[in-house]
């Protein structure tokens, strides 16, 4: 039945709301509710948690348009039944099916994801989505949509620093977000939760986004409250926030006892005075929209029609072990390109700015965010500058957030299908975005490939400035500007992190991490921003190396996870040197120096990408040179450098003279600023050298 339900503010129309469907929707999530709690009891799965007393977000969805954006806490069964009308999904996802519409099966069940109904997928990190959901409202407000997006969380959520950052972003850039913050005021078994000191509304207000406290067991406050914020947002007043008041009915979840903490009179008052559920069916009773009956005939109805779908879903297929490594990560088909511009000489870092300005200008939506980028000078390494000049609007500097960044990016990423630049100053400072990095690289995997996630995050890492480190021209950078950063990335399944050592190779690689699936890290080592093709003990520059200093214009692709072996010197190999980044440099110079006196070729494998490196080329290279050294710029903690040695060990042992000699900076933070220490800290050509001639000796 549907009836006008007048709002409280005189500027809010009208609205017409099925309150009868919205009933069984609410009746539908409490049933459902119910019937997994015993599943779970009976041993049918192994978690399920809890959502009564949270139904109250049937009616936020309700005042919703059916394209607008949906981040959803765990407890919004009813805001997915509300969206969806799909009883089957989360009994699919509960039973672990791969039918399941979520996540097949592959996350808990109540973590609510769908493409086709604009539901962001969810998440167990308490306000995870926030950032990505402000990325959303971003690049609706960037393409003019009329969409907005609501991201709901539990108390607990507000102190987190995602809603932190969600909320900056929707503050700052005004997006159309509406931020709820549904309070039970149950922090798992402490009550209260000291989740913030004051009114989260005067906090709210105080920040500039408009704010409401709402009755989460009063359905039709909780409606009427939901079109005032929704018209406010679609006015373009900014975001708002609603904090709404619930009482939870349930245990936190299926592996927690409620009367181990909670007393059987508290419960019994909680049920008593907040149950959305039979306070909006004795409303409907008082309004005359129903009798007393039809409360227990629709919840009969609902139970019947829960258990046909159960019976259906218990003979659908669950998973096989077979899948286990299915969507980890998506490396782009390369097709062969020949690059056709005319070729000129070019930095690094002038590659870089000609491959931002391509992409913007063969994608309308394109973008770079980050600290500063927007600035005539293209930030502190002029990385944008070119993107500033050519094709204003696309480089859009950010607040001093990397969280807030990477989360505007990958946010609009998801919503747009196709990767967005954030740029992070130094990779130093990554640590703040760590969380919202790795679950962005889980989105396809947790899906089972449902969802892509592009995500392009370029940064400079490694330590200064000037050239490669055996030109003794000292970085300086000190310890926050120094780490290397591989470390941090490629031990994360789903990234794919990339490391060029020449401007070729920086521009082509760049141009085809955009075309990923999966996000890319992009680190750009400092020492090579500016740097001349590598020399050797004459001065001489490197032909076989110089080549990769002259940049074609246009565009041009180069393939992820390909390495590229160089080989250097005449006559037999006799050792083959993994490298990446600056260490290529290194390396040419110390391989073309032992090559030339020793009258015999040296292999270095330039890596290129780190995660998913060329085990097909390193293996090759292992099996030609049977000596191998591997080089790194980190330090030799859990490095990635170390993880390619072992790599090598285990999987060419048979191949290897002796063991691989592996060579790394110093086990200290990097790097010390004063230029002594600075250059005995990293390894260099003469490093390398040594150690070859070692090797040789053997």
């Amino acid at each position: 039945m549907t009836i006008n339900v007048r709002a409280t503010e005189t500027e809010t129309p009208a609205e017409s709301l099925d309150v009868i469907a919205l009933y069984r929707t609410m009746v539908t999530a409490r049933v459902m509710n119910d019937l997994l709690k015993t599943r779970k009891t009976q041993g049918r799965f192994p978690f399920y948690i809890g959502c009564a007393g949270h139904e109250a977000m049937a009616a936020v969805v309700a005042a919703l348009n059916e394209d607008d954006w949906l981040a959803l806490y765990y407890r919004d069964l009813a805001a997915w039944l509300q969206r969806t009308d799909d009883i089957y999904g989360p009994l699919r996802e509960a039973y672990a099916r791969t039918t399941g519409p979520m996540n097949a099966g592959r996350n808990m069940p109540a973590h609510y994801a769908s493409k086709e109904f604009h539901i962001l997928p969810g998440v167990s990190e308490v306000a995870a989505l926030g950032p990505f959901a402000g990325g959303v409202g971003f690049s609706i407000k960037q393409q003019k949509g009329n969409e907005l997006i609501v991201c709901s969380t539990g108390d607990g959520g507000a102190a987190t620093n995602d809603f932190t950052a969600l909320f900056r972003q929707a503050g700052i850039h005004q997006l159309p977000v509406l931020m709820i913050i549904e309070d039970n005021d149950w922090a798992i078994t402490f009550k209260g939760g000291h989740q913030w000191s004051g009114s989260l509304v005067e906090w709210s207000k105080a920040a500039g986004v408009y704010a409401e406290e709402v009755d989460g067991s009063d359905v039709i406050a909780t409606y009427e409250a939901s079109c005032r914020l929704v018209q406010h947002i679609r006015a373009g007043k900014g975001p708002a926030l609603m904090h709404l008041r619930l009482g939870l009915l349930d245990a936190h979840s299926s592996s927690t006892d409620i009367r181990s903490y909670r007393t059987k009179e508290e419960i019994a008052l909680t049920s008593a005075t907040k149950d959305p559920v039979k306070k909006f069916g004795h409303w409907l009773v008082e309004q005359g929209l129903m009798q007393e009956a039809d409360i227990e005939r629709i919840r009969k109805e609902i139970r019947v029609e829960i258990e046909r779908a159960e019976q259906i879903i218990i003979q659908e297929p669950e998973p096989t072990s077979e899948r286990v490594l299915e969507h980890v990560v998506k490396i782009p088909e390369w097709h062969e390109n020949t690059p056709r511009g005319t070729v000129r000489t070019l930095t690094m870092l002038s590659a870089i700015n000609e491959a931002l300005v391509e992409l913007a200008q063969r994608d309308p939506g394109f973008f770079v965010y980050g600290q500063d980028v927007g600035s005539p000078k293209g930030g502190v390494f002029g990385a944008t500058a070119s993107l500033v000049k050519q094709v204003p609007g696309r480089a859009i500097s950010s607040p001093l957030n990397e969280q807030v960044i990477v989360g505007i990016v990958s946010g609009a990423g998801l919503r747009e299908g196709k990767a967005r630049c954030a740029e992070i100053q130094f990779v130093d400072y990554y640590q703040s975005s760590a969380q919202t990095i790795r679950l962005a690289a889980r989105f396809p995997y947790q899906t089972n490939g449902k969802w892509d996630s592009p995500l392009l995050i370029r940064t400079k890492s490694g330590s200064g400035g000037g050239g490669p480190i055996s030109s003794s021209s000292a970085g300086g950078g000190a310890y926050g500007h120094s780490n290397t950063g591989e470390q941090w990335f490629t031990n994360t399944p789903g990234l794919i992190t990339v490391c060029p050592a020449s401007p070729f190779d920086a521009k082509g690689l760049l141009l085809e991490a955009a075309r990923a699936l999966s996000p890319v890290v992009f680190l750009e080592r400092g020492r090579l921003y500016r740097s001349e093709p590598p020399k050797d003990e004459s001065g001489t520059i490197i032909p076989e190396m110089a080549e990769f200093w002259s940049v074609p214009e246009g565009y041009y692709t180069l393939p992820l996870g390909k390495a590229r072996r160089l080989r250097l010197g005449q006559g037999k190999l006799r050792v083959a040197i993994m490298a990446w980044g600056t260490m290529v440099l290194e390396a040419c110079s110390a391989a073309v120096n032992v090559a030339r006196r020793a009258g015999i070729s040296i292999e270095v494998v330039d890596l290129r990408t780190l995660a998913p490196f060329d085990e097909a080329a390193v293996a090759a290279a292992v099996k030609e040179a049977n000596r191998v050294i591997v080089v790194t710029e980190e330090i030799d903690l859990t490095s990635f450098g170390r993880h390619l040695h072992s790599w090598i060990v285990q999987h060419c042992f048979y191949d290897l003279d002796g063991t691989p000699a592996f060579i790394s900076a110093l086990p200290a933070p990097p790097a010390p600023y004063s230029t002594a220490e600075e250059e005995v800290f990293y390894p260099t050509a003469s490093t390398i050298e040594a150690k070859i001639n070692e090797l040789l000796a053997e």
